[in-house]
């Protein structure tokens, strides 16, 4: 019997270069037309979807997905009283706290209910230059990496004996941290939260 594969929720983050009006074209609405005269992407161009909305001609991939109902595009996403100012706003969207300047973000809060005792290290892992504020929470260990490949490298080592020295290394460097000022033990626990995660890769 085939062992069921649990749901992976998959976040991409598109940080400032998104034109969403050019991305989901409204192509039938002739507000856009008259808004866009130079920049709108013409009927010729758009992959057609349905209810007057379509595709930008560089998602064509997405089509297919679309139709088979494994893409949901939803429209008008928001909040009472927008805020105009942009760092603003990306405060809001990672912590999804509107109304007052949150310090956890949304995806960070989630893992911490998926698994509150934080037993599993790789509930979330990040691909970027740096953590998100999104997944940012008190006791929630995110691994991350520029590239996915970097994650494996321990497990690459030839023979155990090399992957455990380097394991003991990074814990001799951080272990110290801990019992010190309270900055230097959040740094030193950050640094050896993410030791049980190796055996899983």
């Amino acid at each position: 019997m085939a062992e069921k594969r649990e749901k992976v929720l998959v976040v991409i983050q598109l940080s400032g270069g998104n034109d969403y009006l050019n991305c989901i074209v409204p192509y039938e609405n002739g507000h856009y037309k008259d808004a866009r005269p130079n920049i709108k992407i013409t009927d010729d161009q758009v992959i057609p979807l349905d209810k007057g909305y379509g595709l930008n001609p560089g998602m064509n991939q997405i089509k297919d997905l679309y139709h088979q109902g494994k893409v949901a595009i939803i429209h008008g996403i928001g909040y009472p009283v927008p805020n105009r100012s942009h760092f603003r706003s990306m405060d809001i969207w990672h912590t999804a706290e509107p109304a007052t300047v949150g310090s956890k973000g949304w995806l960070g809060q989630a893992i911490a209910q998926l698994d509150p005792k934080g037993s599993n290290v790789v509930t979330a892992v990040n691909f970027a230059n740096g953590l998100p504020r999104a997944l940012a929470a008190p006791n929630v260990p995110v691994p991350f990496s520029r590239r996915p490949r970097k994650l494996w490298i321990t497990n690459r080592r030839r023979g155990a004996e090399q992957r455990n020295m380097a394991l003991n290394a990074f814990s001799r460097m951080y272990t110290p941290l801990i019992g010190n000022h309270s900055v230097m033990e959040y740094l030193g626990q950050t640094g050896l939260d993410p030791h049980p995660a190796v055996p899983i890769y």
